[in-house]
């Protein structure tokens, strides 16, 4: 194989493995990157990665972000609407329709590689109507995908069929909620880019007067825009099983870091705690925290986990973390069975081979996560524990833990 050839297929590779790792192939796909903060209309490309299809005096879009507060593009409050943020502190705007001319804004974005030919994609977006400037709702509203830039100086219809479009029998008009429009599609392969807009004419397109003023525009919102492979891998929010602590312990809450995942803990009644992906906690009383997940794709999931404080711990009790992270940190660097009670034990940890990975007969053993003097991988492992206690009673505990780095 000739050098040069050679050379640009380890090239190819190694870009291939530093964009594998991202998931949602959109740059910015919830508008919270900027170069700076918008402080006028027409702004879109101050949200990076993303521009408007509409140049040479023919109009664009709007970025509008909480960091431009007070302002007419501003979140939530701003000159189209009020409204939040889908997530985070950003969204865009566009002109989809104008009630006595075929007029146009298109907003255009980027994905991090080519699509592959014959692969399925999936998509999602959020949009939402702005009130009270809208005057009008419809229902043609789409993605379109191609391998170069849609760049116009006309302010008319792209004469084009989206990859992605709303249901024709579904009018948007809420003013209140984001709406999520769905679909997958195949790829003809080299796709870069995408717009978003209405493809069809006003002859073509499906719309309800709102206010009975025979005049204006729909101007939608857009938030949380993903493309993904269909078949990647989605994680859930696990904030662990429910635990038994003494008075006075602390212990590790959560689930492994993944990128592109934002991580909220909150308390039961709803206070924001911490963004970790663990959490280390020592409640005086028994407490319930709450795990919130929000995925590549923007979608959101949660799990609840209770953390039992037990004041007297002079009963046969017995203590087994289900996660621990030897990290140095102080929290939870070993795994070990606790219980003011036990008198022997015998402990072994299994890996998912059914090698045996920690032995101990010590009541105060404690594996740190190595095996041979080596580290062991992150993951489940499982555990044996056979216990006496002082009164004379024996136990057998079984499970798992998982090691976390």
């Amino acid at each position: 194989m000739p050098r040069l050839k050679l050379l640009f297929i380890i090239l190819f590779w190694i870009l291939s493995i530093s964009d594998g790792f991202s998931q949602n192939l959109v740059y910015n796909g919830s508008f919270e990157d900027y170069s700076s903060c918008p402080d006028n209309f027409g702004q879109l490309s101050k949200a990076k990665y993303w521009f408007s299809a509409n140049w040479g005096g023919s109009g664009s879009s709007e970025y509008f972000n909480a960091c431009s507060n007070p302002s007419t593009v501003g979140v939530p409050d701003n000159g189209f609407t009020y409204q939040y943020a889908r997530t985070g502190n950003g969204y865009v705007g566009t002109g989809c329709f104008v009630y006595y001319e075929d007029y146009r804004e298109y907003i255009e974005g980027t994905l991090k590689h080519p699509l592959v030919q014959g692969e399925s994609y999936c998509v999602s977006f959020y949009v939402n109507l702005s009130n009270p400037f809208s005057y009008y709702g419809i229902d043609a509203l789409g993605l379109y995908f191609t391998n170069d830039s849609l760049i116009t100086d006309s302010s008319g219809v792209y004469d084009v069929k989206p990859q992605i479009a709303n249901d024709s029998l579904n009018i948007i008009t809420d003013t209140l909620n984001w709406v999520k429009i769905s679909g997958t599609f195949i790829a003809a392969g080299g796709e870069r880019f995408f717009t978003f807009g209405n493809f069809k004419t006003n002859s073509q397109t499906n719309y309800i007067n709102l206010n009975g003023i025979a005049d204006g525009v729909a101007y939608y919102l857009l938030d949380d825009v993903a493309v993904y492979e269909c078949d990647a891998p989605v994680n859930t929010a696990k904030a662990g099983r429910d635990i038994t602590i003494c008075k006075g312990e602390s212990v590790k809450l959560g689930m492994q870091r993944y990128d592109e995942y934002l991580y909220k803990w909150y308390t039961f009644g709803g206070e924001l705690i911490d963004t970790s992906s663990y959490l280390t906690v020592s409640p005086t009383t028994t407490t319930s925290y709450v795990l919130k997940l929000e995925d590549f794709k923007y979608d959101i999931t949660s799990d609840t986990v209770t953390v039992t404080v037990d004041e007297s711990c002079n009963k046969n009790i017995v203590y087994i973390p289900n996660i621990f992270s030897p990290n140095g940190d102080g929290a939870n660097d070993v795994f070990r069975v606790r219980g003011p009670e036990i008198d022997s034990l015998h402990l072994q940890v299994y890996n998912r081979w059914g090698n045996m990975v920690f032995e101990t007969k010590d009541i105060n053993g404690a594996w740190d996560g190595t095996y041979s003097g080596k580290k062991c991988e992150a993951g489940v492992y499982a555990y044996w524990a056979e216990i006496t206690f002082k009164n004379g009673e024996k136990e057998m505990k079984k499970g798992d833990v998982s090691l976390v780095r």
